[in-house]
């Protein structure tokens, strides 16, 4: 009793003293500013007072609790999609469609458009879907849709990228509550942009042009850390705050097509990896803040063992699927707040994951303790729910429902709000769970503190992106990235020396050798050569091959006539790849590189680079031992041609 009473005491003498704040920086354009005392605050709805989700010094809970009870049905449905906008080159905010594109949209909607497909999809009103993407206009998404969440895959130099950044949250804070709006992005700091986004490069260089498997390599986490943090910081600088990734998916299955965007077929060294990205990106404590950016951890439930490594079911033959939720453990306990399904299915209710109440809510809620927002990927919607009894005879109404009422909280690339608003009203969806949904998506918004200022400064966005440090240290990871396979002592190679190039820029190589049009003339050929047919990837009907191309392979043998030693640098695109045993005999040297620029890739071949790197996965020998593989499990390639973890040196 006595202790009790001492801590009641101690209790009233804390209320006493009065608590401390620090005021945070406010941006506001739109919004009075309105102080209390000696603090200020933004009046995001203009109502001449502080309301509590205006109040940065209550806890999020509150603040997030009095914004939904302001919120209108049209506004909370708004929060539950993802669709994109895209900044132009131009940096300028369409602000409201052409009467021509008001026209085609018309018509795509009297056609049944109901949204853009995933990948290799495939829909009659393509022109339609693209032109609504590229002409979504800030009037409709901001003002009439109330999006808040925007997708932003596009390219402009960094003021006007920022600039575009503020023009887009003026707007938003000009609405009826002032809800910020926060933009998400697909990796982009590859030596190229990615497969999502496309056009120049403004920001650092790291190796891989989507994913971490060439960082991987390394086996740094200082260096994979250090990336996470210049990927928030340059983020940050125009207005991005949330990375559609890191890819936390275990590449068990070496033919699956979206390998090259993983860490590693080792669930550990993934794990490993994503904690090392997030202290860097989110911060050490998970918190976030001002500078840093949150995670978007894909693709749940863990999607590298596809059936023989293609269509749209996951499968564990080796009761392997726990070994796939250990990244997603990690990035749970270190505060992830997003989550994104995939498009396939389990066979646990023969549903699409984010169909499937047992794999969004009991599993990744109730086993894994996930505690953020679920989005689908771009398109589940459209594909519908893959059960056979159900495929086919659902309307995008159908699917949102069951989407929603799965415990999933946002899909992407939507923009109907409307059916929500429509299902709401039918029964068919509660709106406690539009609540819940709209709770767990604006964590996102507060704890990025957007809602204190979510502006840019153009000089600094100048002054940060692809900065001498920053770049830098892109180049050093792109340097370690590489994989030296082979080596009979050809490497390193002399400076100055005659050298015959294929695959690597004539301008770049001339600084390290002098170069000749013949094979014969030189003293050493070197190749550098993506793993697929030139001019295709791996798709098309039928089995999934992933064997280094016969014809790549025979023009390898040809150049070896010369009688000249041969190096070939092997650069994996998406698919894990085959490399035949013959690459130990054959060549003289070879080596592994993840799409670094050919400087990096010489660096290393004429020795001013001493390679570090290792596999993060295995190369298998034959496509007879990657049939013979259990998708699910690691490292069970038959004699693999090069084992995880290999990698030599000089």
């Amino acid at each position: 009793m006595k202790r009790l009473l001492i801590l009641a005491l101690a209790g009233l003498a804390l209320a006493g003293c009065g608590q401390k704040y620090t005021q945070p920086e406010l941006g506001a354009r739109k919004a009075p500013v309105l102080t209390e005392g000696k603090y200020q605050f933004k009046d995001l709805n203009k109502n001449g007072k502080v309301d509590p989700y205006e109040d940065w010094r209550l806890p999020m809970e509150d603040r997030i609790a009095d914004l939904i009870s302001q919120m209108t049905l049209e506004e909370k449905a708004g929060l539950m999609f993802h669709p994109n906008i895209a900044v132009p080159e131009s940096g300028q905010i369409k602000y409201d469609f052409t009467d021509e594109e008001k026209a085609l949209l018309a018509k795509a909607e009297e056609e049944g458009y109901a949204g853009p497909v995933g990948p290799g999809g495939q829909n009659a009103n393509a022109m339609a879907i693209g032109q609504m993407r590229r002409t979504a206009t800030a009037k409709s998404y901001i003002e009439e849709k109330n999006f808040r969440n925007i997708l932003n895959n596009g390219t402009a130099a960094p003021r006007k990228f920022a600039e575009w950044s503020n023009g887009m949250q003026e707007i938003a804070e000009a609405s009826r509550l002032g809800i910020p709006i926060m933009f998400s992005t697909d990796p982009r700091h590859g030596s190229g942009t990615g497969a999502h986004v496309r056009g120049t490069q403004y920001f650092s260089q790291f190796p891989s042009n989507e994913g971490q498997v060439g960082i991987t390599s390394a086996r740094d986490p200082q260096l994979v850390e250090d990336f996470g943090a210049i990927v928030a910081q340059e983020y940050r600088a125009v207005g991005l705050h949330m990375i559609l990734g890191p890819q936390i998916d275990v590449m068990t299955e070496p033919r699956w097509s979206r390998n090259m965007g993983c860490f590693s077929e080792s669930a550990e060294l993934t794990t490993e990896m994503l904690e090392a990205f997030m202290d860097g990106a989110q911060g050490k404590d998970g918190q976030v803040g001002p500078g840093k950016i949150l995670v978007h951890l894909k693709h749940w439930p863990g999607s590298g063992p596809h059936a023989d490594g293609t269509g749209s079911w996951l499968v564990y033959p080796g009761g392997n699927q726990e070994y796939h939720y250990m990244p997603w453990k990690a990035g749970i306990a270190k505060n992830a707040l997003a989550a994104m399904g995939y498009y396939s299915g389990t066979y646990v209710d023969t549903l699409n994951v984010n169909y499937s109440y047992i794999m969004s809510t009991e599993v990744l809620r109730g086993q894994l303790g996930f505690k953020g927002a679920v989005c689908t990927d771009w398109g589940v919607a459209s594909r519908g729910p893959l059960n056979p009894r159900l495929q086919g005879k659902t309307t995008i109404q159908d699917n949102y429902a069951m989407i929603y009422n799965a415990g999933v909280d946002q899909i992407g690339s939507e923009t109907h709000p409307e059916y929500v608003v429509d299902l709401v009203k039918e029964g068919r969806i509660s709106e406690e769970r539009v609540n819940e949904a709209a709770a767990r998506i604006l964590q996102w918004h507060f704890i990025l503190g957007l809602f204190e200022n979510p502006y840019v400064d153009p000089d600094k966005a100048e002054e940060i992106l692809q900065c001498e440090a920053n770049q830098s240290r892109a180049y050093q990871a792109q340097l370690e990235s590489n994989i030296l396979l082979t080596n009979d002592g050809t490497l390193p190679a002399k400076e100055g020396i005659k050298l015959y190039a294929e695959g690597v820029n004539a301008q770049t190589a001339a600084k390290y050798a002098t170069l000749v049009d013949k094979p014969a003339d030189a003293d050493l050929i070197l190749v550098r050569t993506t793993t697929v047919p030139e001019g295709r990837g791996r798709g098309g009907q039928g089995e999934v091959n992933i064997d280094f191309p016969a014809e790549k392979w025979a023009h390898i043998q040809d150049l070896r006539k010369a009688g000249k030693p041969v190096v070939v640098a092997f650069n994996p695109t998406g698919s894990s790849c085959v490399l035949p045993p013959a690459v130990k005999t054959d060549l003289n040297a070879s080596l592994m590189v993840f799409d670094v620029f050919d400087s990096a890739l010489l660096d290393v071949v004429f020795g001013k680079f001493k390679p570090v790197g290792k596999l993060s996965f295995e190369v298998p020998s034959s496509m007879d031992a990657v049939r013979a593989q259990l998708e699910d499990v690691p490292f069970d390639s038959k004699d693999p041609t090069f084992a995880f973890g290999h990698g030599l040196s000089y």
